[in-house]
């Protein structure tokens, strides 16, 4: 139990060793403190700065379970050069309330970036990781998942980058947490997130969507933790051989990519959504991928809504409740290699 707190001057970046902090952010309106969970792992010579982060929004949980894991596991004689730095559960206040946005003052973290350091308690958190943590970052890994109201499939993730060997890299690096799909996607729907400042600060930023429905995926905490070592070995952090994570059901790690948002399928009717092709699989155009039911008219047949484009189903609606305009499906294209 990590019973002080540590001030942000205070912090040790540097010496070799691990390091175990609550980094304390005063709560708006009321004497207290919130404590933000921080480990520094440093090797015994410079090398390359990993920074993972899970608990942007509070009701994902494999992000906060695997860093957790890998913050237990890994021995810090291991580390060979460089540094990590882990925050498991970045918004306590909304991890703490089991919702998306923070408790203390209503606010989204991956909305208010690159944060305020005399703005709210998520501004000033959020001021913190970019100036103090996405600073000294090279590579940078934001884990999150689908939360309650739609289910994603299983993905790394990254924004569309125009340079070839920028997009290389980001690829190589997004493929090494062994998941599924690998979305290259647009920050259109979300401005101000947490991988949007990193990237305008030239670092190699991946996320994930690495389950849904705010419970704790068994595939998405070993893809969080043991994908993180990878990118560590990739990087020079550890000696270890890559480790091969893909798991057995998976027939073929696939890119895919949709970055115009209005190929995004939104619902023309308000009613409850029914799935009627499953989760990552292929349609074509014009293929029913969804429908809505209508309760007041149950005499009536539901509305169709059909596949626009030819292409993998990577998003679909899980909450059943859905209102006119709310995104229920969303279809991608394979990259070729």
């Amino acid at each position: 139990m990590i019973l002080n707190i540590t001030p942000i001057r205070a912090i040790d970046w540097d010496s070799p060793g691990r390091r175990l902090y609550h980094i304390p952010f005063t709560m708006d309106g009321a004497w207290g403190r919130v404590r933000v969970p921080l480990c520094v792992i440093c090797g015994p010579r410079p090398g390359k700065t990993i920074v993972a982060i899970g608990g942007t929004h509070g009701d994902e949980y494999e992000g906060p379970v695997g860093l957790k894991n890998l913050i237990g596991t890994l021995n810090p004689a291991e580390v060979v050069e460089g540094r990590v730095i882990v925050i498991p559960v970045l918004n306590v206040p909304a991890f703490q309330a089991a919702q998306r946005q923070s408790s203390q003052d209503l606010k989204n973290m991956n909305r208010v970036f690159p944060g305020n350091a005399n703005g709210s308690i998520t501004e000033r958190i959020a001021h913190f990781v970019t100036t103090e943590v996405l600073a000294r970052a090279d590579v940078v890994i934001d884990i999150h998942a689908a939360g309650s109201t739609f289910e994603i499939v299983r993905s790394s993730s990254f924004h569309h980058v125009a340079d070839p060997a920028m997009f290389a890299e980001y690829r190589a690096t997004a493929l090494l947490f062994g998941m599924p799909f690998v979305m290259v996607y647009t920050s259109g729907m979300g401005t101000a997130l947490l991988t949007e400042e990193a990237e305008k600060m030239g670092k190699i930023t991946i996320g994930g969507e690495f389950g849904f429905g705010a419970s704790t995926d068994l595939d998405g905490v070993r893809w969080a933790h043991h994908g993180t070592l990878n990118v560590m070995r990739h990087n020079g952090l550890l000696a270890s051989p890559m480790e091969n994570i893909v798991s057995a059901w998976v027939d073929k790690q696939r890119v895919v990519t949709q970055t115009d948002i209005d190929r995004y399928v939104t619902a023309p009717v308000s009613g409850i959504s029914e799935p009627l092709v499953p989760l990552g699989s292929y349609v074509r155009a014009g293929v029913p991928v969804a429908r809505l039911h209508d309760f007041d008219r149950f005499d009536e047949p539901g509305v169709d809504i059909c596949a626009d484009q030819d292409g993998y189903v990577l998003v679909r609606r899980f909450r059943a409740e859905t209102n006119q305009g709310d995104v229920v499906m969303v279809i991608g294209q394979e990259v070729p290699e």
